[in-house]
């Protein structure tokens, strides 16, 4: 309060400032009396009546032509707005409105016909371009299929070809006899033995002996 050397009536006044920044030139105030302005006037004032202002005659003379030349103004201003607006109004034509409207329904028309032109000749030219990929894509995979069909029949053919040389040895109801003859006469016998030179030795580890003679009992003279 010293610092900033005010009084109660300023201080209080600046309660109600958006913002209080002494010795500042952006400042805003909201100035308000002491109290609020819609209570009443105090007991003490309620029944004075304030003086009348007392305002020479040529200032009178002087408020009332101004106040007329205001108001002529205002009237004459009025007056050729409403004469301008007369002017300027169509009026109402049934027929000229339709033959507008069907005048702007031929132009947008013919726009729209345009338009549906063009996108058309796009169209062709899209669906000409994917039917040709198509039938490029549908060719290949028919000859994709060929080529499978073929492999496929190749190896088919193989795989019965063989069949048929290994039919020549196939044991059947009929030969079954003779295959056991065959099988009995000729012993196969596995321990032989092929060194580095691609020789066969037969004969040379002696013959395995039976299970029943290694598992005898071993027999202990006294």
């Amino acid at each position: 309060m010293r610092i900033m050397n005010t009084n109660t009536l300023t201080t209080g006044i600046t309660r109600f400032c958006d913002t209080f920044i002494p010795n500042s030139v952006y400042t805003q105030c909201v100035r308000w009396k002491r109290k609020p302005i819609w209570l009443p006037p105090v007991k003490s004032k309620m029944f004075r009546i304030p003086k009348r202002p007392v305002i020479s005659t040529e200032e009178v003379l002087e408020l009332q032509r101004l106040n007329n030349n205001y108001r002529t103004y205002m009237t004459s201003l009025r007056s050729y707005l409403c004469h301008f607006e007369m002017q300027n109004k169509v009026q109402l034509d049934k027929e000229s409105i339709k033959q507008a409207e069907e005048e702007d329904f031929q132009t947008c028309s013919a726009i729209n016909d345009e338009w549906n032109a063009e996108v058309a000749k796009q169209r062709e030219v899209r669906l000409a371009n994917v039917r040709e990929k198509r039938k490029k894509y549908n060719l290949r995979k028919l000859l994709d299929k060929e080529k499978h069909e073929i492999k496929r029949k190749k190896y088919v053919d193989k795989q019965i070809k063989k069949a048929k040389e290994e039919a020549v040895t196939f044991i059947t109801a009929e030969n079954v006899d003779a295959a056991i003859e065959e099988c009995l006469a000729n012993i196969v016998d596995h321990n032989r033995a092929l060194d580095l030179q691609g020789n066969w030795h037969d004969g040379t580890y002696s013959p395995v002996p039976p299970l029943e003679e290694t598992q005898k009992p071993a027999v202990v003279k006294n």
